[in-house]
């Protein structure tokens, strides 16, 4: 009887044993989930602990947007120059001051009278920073121009007796970013910001090289005008490789092409920055005029060379307001393409809304009052231009998601979200992580200056769990491929990641 207590008392503890390793089991999915997250973890550390990368500086964040939890971390609070991952914290700025309906207004306007077909004044342009004056919102960069020409024709003047004015005194006097790089002022990417903008202030230029050795180089621009000058001293070749260089001469509008062109070859596009804005913008605006057989027999001129100028639209008699493509189509384009022009301006853009003057100083204020409501505090952060084009620029992985996590969850998520590049789809990244479980999902914000990659953004897993990401590399020796090649195989992973399975 004692030796069936015994055993009845075995096979009882086996049994509870069984029973609470089956409960055990049946409370665990959660444990299951941290396993898998840990070992997607350890994937992601052995990734940014490439090799490749032993002399670079990487800096990462990823955290669930359900749960707030951080699923991967590495020195996601230190400073790091972000290059384009600027303009997320631009772009947010302006779209919560602004509003997505925001709208630039151009006033044309004229002082004088008009007697017969004649306008006995000057014709005078108010800017306050429209960048659309480009095929990106029109056909032609010069439409709208032939728009006021309709309407001066309409009203039957046929000659301008003064000068065409350009008022560019919305925005200050600082063109450019601070510390950009001199070097690479003569590219499109480095075009100054003004209240007048036209053609994204650069002329794309087609070179297209000769077939038969009777035929010359020809060299297209986009828009047409007298008012840059092209210096082609380039050689034809029939052997070797086609390498195009081009330089601006600094405070000139002489664009100097060198180099080799092999005949026959594919044709090449350039754009070079233009100087001195707001004369390239009434310049053309008169080639304009004189094409539609409106004579002016004065000078085109910006206000600022003017002795005593201090003018506002009312003024004058108004001819138009032409109002901008609003700032949500802006915003895309600047997101999309990392438009470093478009960015620039809307720093401007809000301090001239807050204060009357579109300085990047008083733009300055009004971003860092916009992302202290993400919780980043002034002087956590370096601000130094508006679309990261600047070295001097620093933030880090964390205040970066932090302004994505703000933005995700605001009013404005829906316009935010699309704005930003898809992998595979379009913008910057239209070419990358292409076939995988990122293309069309993974929306993000590229950045590229010399050694330094970013890519910040959204992506969701196989599950649908939504995170947000940030990663950042400085002091990379790399090719541009190769740090891509890195952060998008994580993005790959974490858009196939599911908690479920074996």
């Amino acid at each position: 009887m004692k030796n069936l207590t015994l055993r009845v008392g075995f096979y009882s503890i086996i049994i509870l044993a069984s029973i609470i390793l089956i409960e055990g089991c049946a409370v665990s999915p959660q444990l299951v989930e941290q396993e898998r997250i840990n070992k997607l973890k350890a994937k992601i550390d052995e990734r940014f602990n490439d090799s490749l990368f032993a002399s670079a500086h990487w800096g990462a964040l990823i955290k669930s947007l359900k749960t707030g939890e951080t699923w991967y971390s590495l020195n996601s609070s230190k400073m790091f120059m972000p290059a384009s991952n600027e303009k997320i914290l631009t772009g947010a700025s302006a779209l919560l001051k602004l509003g997505p309906e925001f709208t630039f207004d151009t006033y044309l306007c004229y002082r004088g009278n008009i007697v017969d077909s004649a306008l006995d004044g000057d014709l005078v342009v108010f800017g306050n920073g429209d960048p659309t004056l480009y095929d990106r919102f029109f056909k032609d960069p010069r439409d709208l121009f032939n728009s006021w020409a309709n309407m001066l024709l309409e009203r039957g003047i046929k000659k301008i007796t003064g000068d065409i004015i350009g008022d560019d005194e919305a925005f200050g006097s600082d063109t450019l970013g601070f510390g950009w790089s001199f070097d690479g002022l003569d590219s499109w990417y480095s075009a100054e910001v003004g209240a007048l903008q036209l053609n994204e202030n650069y002329i794309d230029l087609k070179i297209i090289p000769p077939k038969m050795e009777s035929d010359s180089v020809k060299i297209i621009p986009n828009l047409p005008s007298k008012f840059y000058k092209i210096i082609n001293n380039m050689t034809v070749e029939d052997t070797g490789r086609t390498q195009i260089n081009f330089t601006r001469e600094l405070g000139t509008n002489n664009i100097i092409f060198t180099g080799l062109i092999k005949r026959g070859s594919r044709e090449v596009m350039v754009s070079p920055t233009l100087t001195y804005p707001t004369q390239f913008y009434v310049t053309v605006l008169k080639e304009v005029f004189e094409n539609r057989g409106i004579k002016v027999e004065g000078k085109p001129v910006s206000c600022r060379v003017l002795p005593e100028w201090n003018h506002k639209p009312e003024d004058f008699q108004l001819i138009d307001d032409h109002k901008s493509a609003p700032l949500k189509d802006i915003l895309t384009g600047m997101l999309k393409r990392s438009q470093n022009l478009y960015a620039e301006t809307l720093v401007r853009t809000l301090g001239w809304k807050e204060t009357g003057l579109g300085s990047f100083k008083n733009g300055k204020k009004i971003v860092e009052e916009e992302l202290e409501s993400f919780g980043i505090k002034p002087g956590s952060y370096r601000y130094m231009d508006g679309s990261g084009l600047s070295r001097y620029d620093y933030v880090s992985p964390e205040q970066l998601t932090a302004v994505l996590t703000g933005m995700w969850k605001g009013k404005e998520h829906d316009i935010w979200y699309n704005a930003l590049p898809i992998a595979g789809t379009d913008g910057t990244l239209s070419n990358r992580m292409r076939g995988t479980a990122a293309a069309g999902n993974v929306h993000a914000k590229t950045g590229t200056i010399s050694n330094v990659r970013s890519l910040s953004g959204y992506v969701t897993t196989a599950d649908g769990e939504p995170l947000v990401f940030s990663f950042i590399v400085n002091g990379h020796l790399q090719t541009a491929k190769e740090t891509e090649d890195l952060t998008d195989s994580v993005l790959e992973m974490l858009a196939g990641f599911t908690s479920k399975g074996n």
